[in-house]
């Protein structure tokens, strides 16, 4: 079985020898890397290119600045691989990987989805990811399809990592990153692949290094970040789990809500006060925060804001981050 590993590079020079490195080094050597530069200005072209002229499995393309998602679905289009797998260029993955992703399935059925855990590396410390940990210590070493959602609570679908996908699902399916979005971007895909899987084996092991930077997408100001809520929502919606896991989901858009509001406050963002206000309205006046108001009253949320968003004062949310961003 050939896996392909997609690795979208940009401006990734100093990540990404560590990076190519532990692909090439894995147990499992049925493989090609492909690598992605979007349209880099640093030295991300000549280390690219030392490797393809090092090693055959490595090929490497070019495109025009265009993003993560685009370059990853390049990365689906040239791969030639039974199985494809996500890694980003400046985090890196242990040599036993590969093997064990393909050892835990148990035979050729595409349907089958194999995932293991992810290490959290910030400011030099290592720590498990602990979603994943929570997911393993159920003991569970398998997941059907009438319970995926499992994996959304245990924050293990958030990520297209850790994770072997099946080429021939995702091209049948037409299955690919939204490149209009850019939050939340992986989570929808693995809510569009995963309707097509009927069993996802859980790999008991942490095999991933994510590295955690002040630029991580988690951190940055997103301009469109309300946008793949609703989408997200619409999914959700169509597992068979979904009303099982509905308490959770309530938290999980709240915290979004919650994160929206925050990014209209960002520093980077060049909003007015005024638009400011309108983004706040058009937040709390959505169908997504009347489904997961009621999560407001039993999470633990400064009791100001919690205030402030029950009775809908625009304004005063609106001031109460800036006054926070000062303090802080």
């Amino acid at each position: 079985m050939k896996i392909s590993i997609v690795i979208p590079c940009y401006n990734v020079g100093q990540y990404l020898t560590r990076c190519i490195e532990s692909v090439l080094s894995q147990t499992y050597s049925h493989l090609e890397v492909i690598l992605i530069d979007d349209g880099s200005t640093d030295s991300t072209a000549t280390i690219s290119q030392s490797f393809v002229a090092l090693d055959a499995r490595v090929q490497y393309f070019y495109q025009e600045n265009s993003g993560v998602s685009v370059a990853r679905n390049l990365g689906i289009e040239k791969a030639s691989g039974t199985k494809i797998m996500f890694l980003d260029a400046d985090d890196y993955i242990t040599s036993t990987m590969l093997a064990d992703l393909v050892l835990a399935l148990p035979n050729d059925n595409q349907r089958l989805l194999s995932i293991c855990g992810m290490y959290h590396v910030k400011n030099g410390v290592t720590t498990k990811n602990s979603g994943f940990s929570r997911l393993v210590a159920l003991q569970k070493p398998q997941i059907n399809t009438n319970e995926i959602l499992t994996l959304f609570e245990y924050e293990s679908l958030s990520s297209p990592c850790c994770k072997l996908y099946d080429l021939e699902l995702l091209q049948q399916y037409q299955i690919r990153f939204h490149a209009s979005i850019t939050y939340q971007e992986d989570l929808i895909f693995n809510l569009d692949y995963f309707k097509q899987v009927e069993s996802v084996i859980i790999v008991p092991s942490f095999h991933y290094y994510y590295i955690e930077h002040p630029t991580s997408s988690s951190i940055k100001y997103h301009k469109q970040l309300f946008a793949a809520l609703p989408i997200i929502y619409e999914q959700l919606q169509s597992y068979p789990d979904f009303k099982n896991r509905e308490d959770y989901i309530k938290r999980f858009f709240l915290f979004q809500i919650l994160n929206n509001l925050n990014n209209t406050h960002h520093s980077d963002s060049d909003m007015t006060l005024k638009e400011q206000c309108q983004s706040v309205r058009q937040i709390l006046n959505s169908d997504i925060y009347a489904f997961c108001q009621s999560a407001l009253k039993t999470n633990s949320v400064h009791f100001l804001l919690k205030f402030l968003i029950t009775f809908k004062c625009y304004s005063g949310i609106v001031l109460f981050y800036k006054s926070y961003r000062i303090l802080k």
